[in-house]
C-alpha cells in the first residue's frame, strides 16, 4: 500500500512537470528544479518516461488499439531508450492520463486567465458593459483585461473570442491588444478571435485599423471584411458572410464542407476536456451542419452518424475519434 501511494505521488509529480515544461510560463528556474527532481530518484526518471510515452503513444494509436481500450484490455506504448519502463495503459490508466492531458492544456493555455479582469469558462458566454457604455460580448474560454484612463481605452484580449460594440469618444481611442498585434476601432462593431498567436478580425459595422506585431498595417478594414494574422504573418483581406459569423452569439456553430480536424478544433473550444482525432486519414473528411455550442456531445453523435468514424469516450474529459 505504501509503495502504491509512493508510485501515485511520483506519477503526479511527473504530470506536474510535464504540464509545467509545456507552459508559456516556464522559467530557467523551473527547468533547474525539474532536473534536480529527475536526478533525485530513479523512479522519477521512469515516471517521466511513462508520462511522455503516453503523449507520444496517442499519436500512433490504431483502430485495433481503440478496440482494446473499449474492452479494457492493455495498450503498450513503447518508451525511448535507454530507459525502458513498463508503459502499459488500461482503461482506468487512460482516464488518469486524460487528467494529465487536461492539466498540461490548462497550464499551457491559461496564462492570461491569471491576470484577466473578466473570464468565461468553456461553453460559457458573458456580456460586459464598460464605464463608457461600450459592450463586450465574450465567447467561450475567453480572458479580457480593461485599462481605461483619461487618454485611452485599452482592452487586452489574452485568449478566446469577443464581439465589441464601441461607444464613440474622439478624445479616447478604443484599442484591443492581442498577442500578435493591435486593433483600433474606427467605428462601432467588430469581432476578434484568438488562438494563442493566431488572430482573426471581422468588422460588422464601420471599420478598424489593424497593426500586426511585425509592423505591417491595414489602415482600414471595412464592414464585411476579415483578416487573419499572427506575430509574423498578415494574410490578405477577405469578404465574409456576417450572418454566419454571428452564429456563436446565438449558441450555434455553422460548418459547410469544413475538414473534420477543423470542426473538432472548434468543438474543443466549448468543452472542458479534449477530443482527439487519431487517424490522419479522417482529418480531411468534410463536415456540413449546424451544431449547438451548449452540448458538443450531440454534435459528436451527429458527426459519427454522417461520417465513417467511430467515437470512443475514454472519460467525459477525453474522447478519441478513429476511422470506422
Amino acid at each position: 500500500m505504501i509503495e502504491s501511494k509512493q508510485q501515485d505521488k511520483t506519477a503526479t509529480q511527473a504530470a506536474y512537470w510535464q504540464a509545467q515544461l509545456s507552459s508559456d510560463l516556464v522559467t530557467e528556474q523551473h527547468r533547474r528544479e525539474f532536473e534536480l527532481w529527475l536526478e533525485e530518484r530513479p523512479e522519477n526518471n521512469i515516471a517521466w518516461q511513462e508520462v511522455n510515452a503516453f503523449w507520444a503513444g496517442l499519436d500512433s494509436l490504431t483502430e485495433a488499439d481503440i478496440a482494446d481500450v473499449k474492452s479494457s484490455r492493455v495498450i503498450d506504448f513503447k518508451t525511448p531508450d535507454p530507459i525502458k519502463p513498463s508503459s502499459r495503459f488500461t482503461l482506468p490508466a487512460l482516464g488518469i492520463a486524460a487528467s494529465l492531458l487536461l492539466m498540461a492544456s490548462f497550464i499551457y493555455g491559461q496564462a492570461g486567465f491569471y491576470f484577466a479582469d473578466y473570464t468565461t469558462a468553456p461553453g460559457q458566454q458573458r456580456n460586459i458593459i464598460l464605464a463608457d457604455g461600450s459592450e463586450i460580448i465574450m465567447n467561450t474560454d475567453t480572458a479580457i483585461s480593461v485599462d481605461y484612463s483619461a487618454q485611452h481605452r485599452q482592452i487586452t484580449l489574452h485568449n478566446g473570442e469577443a464581439y465589441f460594440v464601441v461607444s464613440p469618444d474622439a478624445k479616447r481611442p478604443f484599442e484591443v491588444q492581442t498577442q500578435s498585434g493591435q486593433i483600433r476601432a474606427l467605428g462601432t462593431e467588430f469581432n476578434i478571435k484568438t488562438r494563442q498567436k493566431d488572430v482573426t478580425v471581422t468588422v460588422y459595422q464601420h471599420a478598424v485599423r489593424v497593426t500586426a506585431e511585425n509592423g505591417k498595417v491595414i489602415e482600414r478594414l471595412s464592414e464585411g471584411q476579415q483578416v487573419a494574422f499572427s506575430d509574423d504573418t498578415l494574410n490578405p483581406v477577405t469578404s465574409v458572410n456576417l450572418q454566419r459569423g454571428k452564429a456563436w452569439r446565438n449558441q450555434r456553430m455553422i460548418f459547410q464542407d469544413r475538414p473534420l480536424a477543423e470542426v473538432i478544433e472548434e468543438l474543443n473550444r466549448y468543452r472542458s476536456g479534449r477530443i482527439i482525432v487519431i487517424n490522419n486519414a479522417i482529418k480531411t473528411l468534410p463536415v456540413t451542419g449546424v451544431f449547438a455550442t451548449d452540448d458538443t456531445n450531440i454534435a459528436l453523435k451527429t458527426i459519427e452518424q454522417s461520417l465513417p468514424i467511430t467515437i470512443t469516450k475514454i472519460t467525459e474529459k477525453l474522447v478519441l475519434l478513429s476511422a470506422k
